[in-house]
């Protein structure tokens, strides 16, 4: 979405502030994040005795970790009678050609950022989709792709291997929870595995847009590499989880 005039005005390391009247906001409909119920309160509950991450909202977590982020900054947008603290607004790196001089961006909407849960630590990385956002966390030695669903959170471990994140398990995280269990997984066994002859005619089955591929592949490592390299070129996220899960699948 392009808007001359507020292109002019963000500034990429500040937040700004625009009137209502300036702006050239997206519908309802095509808000990424839906309606949802209050939001979750991470001091509400004790801390599991296994390990886990606190999850945090959106809205906070976002003030807070924007700066380490290039293709996106936050726009404050001062409107009456909306709520500042549930609806955030991101003005994101586009690829367009430039506005008067500046690079161009597209705005995103989420509605209810107060209640969408993230995980409560620093990302590397944030790209903003049609049906949601993506973050990717490094946490101790693996890697977490988290992805913002209308109903939560879908967080995917990873072993980082070959500088490949290698998923290995999914965990579903609803609004309310208040902390994400952190499963582990023998990065030693994974890459054993990765080792291993593919099963070609399982893999076709489980993803059918592999075929025109499938004699170039040979090991479980190929596969792997072809897939995550399919996954970096779509910007949807349930074909991102789909991809996810097919790795798991072949890896089980």
């Amino acid at each position: 979405m392009e808007n001359t005039n507020l292109s002019e005005m963000i500034k990429d390391q500040d937040p700004a502030v625009f009137e209502a009247e300036n702006l050239d906001l997206p519908s309802e409909e095509s808000m990424p994040i839906e309606e949802s119920v209050d939001a979750p309160e991470p001091h509400a509950e004790a801390v599991p005795e296994v390990e886990s991450i606190q999850t945090a909202p959106l809205n906070v977590w976002f003030e807070e970790n924007s700066a380490a982020f290039n293709n996106i900054s936050q726009v404050k947008v001062a409107i009456r009678g909306i709520n500042p603290n549930k609806t955030l607004i991101m003005a994101v790196l586009d690829g367009g050609p430039e506005v008067d001089g500046n690079p161009s961006r597209d705005l995103q909407v989420f509605k209810n950022a107060d209640s969408q849960p993230v995980l409560n630590i620093p990302a590397n990385d944030m790209q903003i989709y049609n049906n949601g956002f993506r973050l990717i966390y490094q946490y101790d030695d693996l890697a977490i792709k988290a992805y913002g669903v209308r109903t939560g959170l879908i967080c995917v471990f990873c072993n980082i291997i070959s500088d490949n994140l290698v998923p290995y398990s999914v965990v579903k995280v609803k609004k309310k929870d208040a902390f994400v269990p952190v499963p582990r997984c023998s990065s030693e066994e994974v890459t054993a595995k990765l080792a291993l002859n593919a099963d070609l005619e399982a893999v076709q089955l489980l993803y059918k847009q592999i075929s025109k591929s499938i004699s170039e592949l040979q090991t479980n490592s190929s596969v792997v590499s072809w897939l995550l390299t399919r996954q970096s070129e779509v910007t949807d996220i349930n074909h991102h989880l789909q991809i996810d899960n097919v790795i798991i699948d072949i890896l089980s």
